[in-house]
């Protein structure tokens, strides 16, 4: 964590953007966000994603306050006093722990108050032969079949019994599973339904595809670079 002198002026530089999901089969919209001029209501279990928009506030040193700062994609954020500072995957009580421990190194006993002032609502991604491909809220799809069919339902092409949930698991990887979605609809299918969470991805490959090999060489033509981990 770098610190900036307390008497110079502190610009804000923004962070490289990488993009994770993009082209041919995935088209992401622009990801949603709920948006208001008070605070967002949050619970102590609510972690920071980056694209969140936050406050920062001390008590003592109005002059020093953050109306705005936005969670870079890499996680960090960047305040008056502090270049570097990881908020990602924090609770709000956490940040303000961190930014108190970083202001202490320039204030004595800062006190600091931290409020949510715009958030990315959750969200995954749904591509290959689907009717609808994109991005999309996970509220409205909690599941991998809900998922499908908010994306528009199978297109006449696509391969039902193969398609691929793949979740984020960090350093750059995926973790991917296999799934028979013709069994999941039938009276005698899968036993449990797959519970979808921020950031997934639900592929459905072409019905000329026939092998899982052949599955993961076409997901990794739209996300490029990404480690693969398989399980089926």
């Amino acid at each position: 964590m770098r610190l900036n002198p307390l008497l110079n002026k502190w610009p804000i530089v923004p962070g490289s953007l990488v993009l994770l999901a993009s082209l041919v089969c995935f088209t992401p919209a622009q990801q949603p966000t709920q948006r208001t001029d008070d605070p967002v209501p949050v619970n102590d279990t609510y972690r920071i994603r980056s694209g969140d928009k936050l406050s920062v506030k001390l008590l003592y040193h109005p002059e020093l306050n953050e109306p705005s700062v936005i969670v870079r994609p890499d996680g960090f954020i960047t305040t008056s006093l502090a270049d570097e500072v990881m908020a990602r995957g924090l609770t709000v009580a956490e940040l303000k722990a961190s930014l108190e421990k970083a202001y202490g190194e320039v204030l004595l006993n800062p006190v600091i108050a931290i409020n949510l002032i715009e958030f990315v609502a959750p969200h995954i991604f749904v591509g290959g032969q689907v009717t609808k491909p994109g991005s999309y809220e996970l509220r409205a799809g909690h599941t991998l079949v809900q998922a499908i069919f908010l994306a528009g339902g199978f297109t006449r092409d696509a391969n039902r019994k193969l398609v691929l949930h793949a979740r984020p698991i960090g350093e750059g990887k995926l973790k991917m599973e296999i799934f028979n979605v013709t069994k999941m609809l039938s009276h005698s299918g899968e036993p449990q339904e797959v519970l979808l969470q921020d950031g997934d991805y639900v592929f459905v490959p072409d019905s000329k595809i026939s092998k899982i090999s052949r599955v993961i060489e076409a997901f990794r033509g739209v996300i490029p670079g990404i480690g693969i981990g398989v399980r089926y």
